[in-house]
């Protein structure tokens, strides 16, 4: 299966290229809208639910965009892997497959969040929801970052593999590596998550704009 890095249309069809912008706006959109004083995992079931009941529009709302954004993330990630494809057929097309199984593990792994906090902002206006079981869903909600970060992590990773492979674009393929590493060690992971952000912002408007920027590098 090999796959040209030229640039193929325009228009509508090369509009797959920018869903990696589409969902990273999304997540941020999502992220503001849940933004605030949050509660963490050390408060009482009473701050969970007067938080949540009290901002319970912003926070179905952020809950719905945060979950629309996991098709952009598995279309990006297809439409990256298709451009850096090898030539030499699907027996060489390790990282290309890693990268798709990112983009589609952090694609659920935002669905997984979204869902999450759908759930304790709708349990927080059920008058019979315990607060134990309030602090449990919260815990769920503010630890599901690992969720995401490892699914960028291994989309970051694949990434890494497929550029360098490719011999395209050496300097993508050096921060995706840092990043796909670094997404997966404590403290570093928050400055990764931003960067794999701008990261995928700036890939997706460079396959956009010209698909051939992801052509093997001449010799």
């Amino acid at each position: 299966m090999g796959i040209s890095a030229e640039p193929q249309g325009s228009g509508a069809g090369k509009l797959p290229a920018l869903s990696g912008v589409a969902a990273v706006l999304m997540v941020v959109v999502a992220f503001v809208a849940h933004g605030g004083d949050t509660p963490g995992t050390e408060d009482s079931g009473a701050a969970v639910n007067s938080f949540y009941d009290s901002h319970s529009g912003r926070e179905f709302a952020g809950s719905f965009v945060l979950a629309a954004a996991a098709p952009f993330f598995v279309i990006f990630a297809v439409s990256l892997a298709l451009a850096l494809w090898p030539s030499e057929g699907s027996r060489r097309a390790l990282w290309p497959y890693v990268l798709i199984a990112g983009g589609a593990v952090a694609g659920l792994a935002f669905t997984m969040t979204g869902m999450f906090q759908f759930v304790i902002t709708d349990a927080a206006d059920q008058s019979g929801f315990s607060e134990a079981g309030l602090q449990a869903l919260n815990a769920l909600t503010v630890d599901a970052w690992v969720a995401f970060n490892a699914g960028l992590g291994v989309m970051m990773l694949g990434a890494a593999g497929a550029l360098f492979a490719r011999k395209a674009s050496p300097v993508l393929a050096w921060i995706a590596l840092v990043v796909g590493i670094a997404n997966f060690i404590p403290y570093a992971d928050f400055a990764a998550l931003i960067v794999a952000g701008l990261w995928i912002i700036w890939t997706s408007i460079q396959l956009y704009r010209r698909g051939d920027a992801f052509a093997p590098a001449s010799v």
